[in-house]
């Protein structure tokens, strides 16, 4: 999987909440509907935002722009860039958990022309997350994701919505051969980091990508050469982040990405979890380090 399809992928998955989470929250899954989406961050680097086009159908939920439309769900990943088409499947190994450190419960109903429900997520007795979900239809009219000193990290809305056309959301007669993700059989990333569990691994272009999540936030780490490039990542300003520096970090509205190396490998983290358990989880994989001296003159003679 590239890391473009997946940083994509994250945009389109953190704006609806895990399907399992409460009892009746497949109810989103199944849902049709169209609208416009708003997602705001208050990151690290600043405030960014975005209005997104999004609608949902048979389990698939799309994202559009003007010239690209991402599609998620039944285990497909579909990326539509000005025609030119990547089509992913994979099958999740591991089943959904939530991470017995978070507490769900009911929040204040919300009265209004869509009468809603909230839901929120505790973590350790703080307020994590906040879901607002229509009552007929459980669709997620309003995210909140809190930073852990309680300030509002991201927000989400659907600024306007209602019944979409009748018209199947993708002519998948259209669509090229999946690329099917393999299972990776040897990974060397840790088992854990924080409290997030290694729920799948993947093979992928020049090396590994391990999938992480602790049943409410997830990110994907990739495990590749030291030589790749690192486009755009790459460009960012190194920063420290927890005991370490030599990061470059790059937020979207509704993710953050992580590119640093080891003497022997690139890494590149991408996902929705929010700073504090950014650096959590950073503390548990390889830490930044360049190779000795010896070493580079070698790597410089011989390449």
């Amino acid at each position: 999987m590239t890391g473009s399809v997946l940083f994509l992928a994250v945009t389109l998955i953190t704006t609806l909440p895990p399907t399992d989470l409460v009892d009746d929250m497949n109810h989103v899954a199944d849902a049709d509907f169209a609208g416009r989406q708003l997602v705001v961050c208050w990151s690290p680097d600043g405030v960014l935002a975005q209005i997104s086009d999004i609608e949902q159908s048979g389990g698939m939920t799309m994202v559009k722009s003007e010239d690209r439309y991402v599609a998620i769900g039944q285990g497909k990943m579909i990326d539509s860039y000005r025609g030119t088409i990547n089509y992913l499947e994979m099958t999740a190994t591991t089943p959904w958990r939530l991470w017995d450190g978070y507490e769900v419960r009911d929040g204040e109903p919300v009265p209004g022309a869509r009468p809603s429900r909230t839901v929120e997520v505790l973590e350790q007795g703080t307020l994590r997350a906040r879901f607002v979900l229509e009552n007929l239809t459980s669709v997620p009219l309003a995210t909140e994701i809190f930073a852990d000193d309680g300030s509002l990290y991201r927000y989400t809305a659907l600024i306007e919505v209602g019944p979409r056309d009748s018209e199947p959301m993708l002519d998948m007669a259209d669509m090229p051969e999946p690329e099917v993700m393999e299972q990776a059989q040897e990974v060397a990333l840790p088992t854990s980091a924080g409290h997030y569990w290694r729920a799948d691994s993947y093979v992928a272009e020049g090396g590994v990508q391990a999938f992480y999540t602790d049943g409410l936030f997830r990110f994907s780490v990739f495990e590749l050469s030291r030589k790749i490039d690192g486009g755009p990542l790459a460009d960012q300003p190194s920063v420290e982040i927890g005991e370490h520096g030599g990061y470059h970090r790059l937020y979207n509205p509704a993710a953050v990405s992580v590119l640093w190396r080891t003497p022997d490998e690139a890494y590149v983290l991408i996902g929705d979890l929010p700073p504090d358990h950014l650096e959590m989880v950073l503390g548990d994989l390889p830490p930044p380090s360049r190779a000795n001296p010896v070493k580079r003159m070698w790597r410089w003679v011989f390449g």
